[in-house]
């Protein structure tokens, strides 16, 4: 008996051990590149929990277990930050309702941490919430936290702020990086913590960054974030996850890799010969695809996917829909991609995915087909408790006309100004404490004083970065966007003044979100110059568009409204919707305008443009009132003479 004690204690000695020297390599790596401080009791807490295959999920042998019983894991993707919280029960039940038995979420970091130090977790962003109405429902939780999560959303979730720093390196050991990362995690994850599954909530698993496979700027990256996520107590199982590019990459022990795809193809082979002991999982299943201006709407057949779906559940594999509920990329989230043409591409706003569930709460046929399939492999998931409105209703409201209009220069008052020797990009202006503008459109203004002819070349047109507008004297005489291959453009003077204002009005139309972070600055990125002379002595403005600057707008006297013709520059129309009854969900139909941007009371409901495939923007009930509503319409070069509403999507061809 002595002998065993003796033996026991030398085995408990030496975990010690290991847990001091671990604890100690992270504290002292994070000592020197940031200042946060970690949990202390992280350690004796996973010494205890993470290797326990009796509690919690492990991925050890073909099969999943969740407290050592077998179990297949049948998820959906269901972003919260992409719906008015008033709906996340709805989606949620309807995924019970479908035969699944878990919810996946990414965590958009730009959004939780807007600014340095200054964290946003309520209304919509009330994660913690969100995953408490799961567990209500039945659900077990997967968290993406990033920090980078793709998703199709402005720089893949990362926040602009970042590269306020000019030698910033995302997604790799750069010290500002790793700081900032670990910064916004010792706030994130403490608020995750007690949600996890062995501390008695629904989170089952967590996921380290996001397809870096097809990055991989850093071995040492994955590496990092699993040690950090731990030693702040996180508990549960950790994955990673990669399309066919980036599987065979950052295999790291003790992390299961899952896989992304559209079809089976070899991926279950090729991932059984990296981990042959572990059991297969579809991290993104993807149901659909997503949209991008100026391209066709993408679908997914139901045949196609019906019969991917039934090879990977015969398979014995488990499964998440990437997207079963889409949503949509309100204000300026949307994120963009560098094509195989080199060419930038923005996506669109509506994030419908051609997902089980549309962007409206309906159910489509993919649906049907799911919870057919589902109920034949797992007929006991079924709950028969669970009702909900297979139809959210909606609504065209009445047309309306305008109230009153301003132009671009008449809202110059509104806002901060920065004064600059040279042209800076938006996220280097001395402007939110520092943090620079993170989105939106910024005006670039300087004079010409020296302009002795009516027509003069404009140059350095490849820093415009994404689309800009150019205007003498506050009229447009041009257009600029990142697929032109021109550097230069033609411009006349109206007058035969010496002095000639000169504009540059900048769109940022969303930041790449995957695979290429270089070049994400937005704005004015260099130099321009005329007739070879560099521009100097800027005045820029940022037109951020934050709710404040909307609800001054209703302020102004304005003008008449202009409406039905080209407009001499950008310009604001200001509507009004009156409501008698309760409000319904509704479509802003945007097929006669041309480009912009729309508001509902202060709320930014995205993006419009006229070469579609998106012609309509998705307005929720939850968005409106009772009685009278405001509406604002940021239109860029043509207005239409009316505001339109309908009850259904439109998408061009």
């Amino acid at each position: 008996m002595e002998r065993r004690y003796g033996y026991l204690l030398i085995i408990c000695a030496f975990l010690m051990w290991m847990g001091f020297i671990w604890h100690k390599e992270i504290s002292v790596y994070l000592e020197n590149n940031t200042t946060e401080t970690l949990h202390e009791d992280a350690v004796d807490q996973i010494k205890d929990s993470v290797n326990n295959d009796l509690k919690g999920l492990s991925a050890n042998g073909n099969v999943f277990r969740l407290d050592g019983k077998p179990i297949t894991i049948v998820s959906g993707a269901f972003h919260y930050f992409r719906l008015p919280r008033e709906y996340w029960k709805d989606r949620l039940m309807k995924m019970k309702a479908c035969g699944l038995n878990v919810v996946e979420t990414y965590v958009p970091w730009n959004l939780h941490e807007p600014q340095p130090s200054k964290y946003s977790f309520d209304g919509n962003l009330d994660l913690v919430q969100f995953i408490h109405l799961a567990q209500e429902i039945g659900l077990y939780v997967i968290m993406r936290p990033g920090p980078y999560i793709c998703s199709e959303w402005e720089f893949g979730g990362l926040p602009a702020w970042l590269l306020n720093d000019p030698k910033m390196a995302v997604r790799t050991m750069y010290s500002p990086f790793i700081k900032a990362v670990s910064k916004y995690f010792n706030v994130l994850i403490p608020k995750l913590l007690p949600l996890q599954y062995r501390h008695g909530g629904p989170v089952i698993a967590f996921q380290l960054d996001n397809e870096y496979g097809s990055y991989y700027k850093d071995s040492s990256y994955i590496p990092f974030l699993k040690n950090l996520v731990r030693s702040y107590g996180v508990l549960e199982l950790l994955f990673t996850s990669d399309n066919s590019e980036g599987t065979s990459k950052e295999i790291v022990p003790g992390v299961l890799k899952t896989v992304n795809f559209k079809e089976v193809g070899t991926h279950f082979d090729d991932l059984k010969k990296i981990q042959p002991n572990a059991p297969l999982m579809v991290m993104e299943f993807w149901t659909g695809w997503f949209d991008w201006w100026g391209e066709h709407h993408h679908t997914m057949s139901d045949q196609q996917f019906s019969e991917t779906l039934n090879e990977i559940l015969s398979s014995g594999a488990s499964v998440n829909f990437y997207m079963f509920f889409g949503g949509t990329n309100f204000g300026f989230m949307n994120g963009a991609f560098i094509g195989d043409d080199g060419v930038y591409h923005a996506d669109t706003t509506s994030y419908d995915y051609d997902a089980l569930v549309s962007e409206n709460g309906d159910l489509t046929p993919k649906y049907f087909k799911a919870k057919e399939i589902i109920a034949h492999y797992f007929p006991s998931t079924f709950s028969t408790s669970f009702k909900f409105m297979e139809t959210v209703p909606r609504k065209s409201y009445k047309t309306l006309k305008p109230n009153k209009s301003f132009g671009l220069y008449d809202v110059l008052s509104l806002l901060p100004k920065v004064v600059s020797e040279t042209a800076l990009d938006m996220e280097s202006l001395s402007i939110n404490e520092g943090a620079g503008q993170s989105y939106g459109y910024t005006l670039y203004r300087t004079v010409l004083n020296s302009v002795k002819k009516k027509k003069f070349t404009l140059s350095g047109l490849s820093n415009i970065f994404d689309r800009g507008i150019i205007l003498l004297n506050q009229v447009k005489k041009g257009f600029v966007q990142k697929k032109d291959k021109s550097e230069n453009i033609i411009l006349t003077s109206l007058s035969s003044e010496a002095k000639v204002n000169l504009d540059v009005f900048v769109e940022n139309g969303g930041r790449v979100n995957w695979k290429f972070f270089d070049n994400q600055h937005k704005g004015l990125t260099g130099a321009l110059y005329v007739d070879g002379h560099i521009l100097t002595n800027w005045v820029i403005f940022p037109f951020e568009m934050r709710p404040a600057f909307i609800a001054q707008l209703h302020a102004l006297h304005g003008q008449s409204p202009v409406v039905s013709m080209d407009l001499d520059s950008p310009t604001f129309f200001i509507f009004t919707l009156v409501l008698l009854e309760d409000p319904i969900d509704t479509y802003i139909d945007m097929s006669e305008w041309n480009k912009g941007v729309v508001f509902v009371n202060c709320q930014n409901l995205g993006r419009y443009w006229s070469i579609g495939p998106q012609q309509t923007l998705f307005l929720p009930a939850p968005w409106l009132k009772t009685g009278s509503n405001d509406i604002v319409v940021f239109e860029e070069f043509k207005a239409a003479s009316t505001l339109k509403f309908t009850d259904k999507p439109k998408f061009s061809k």
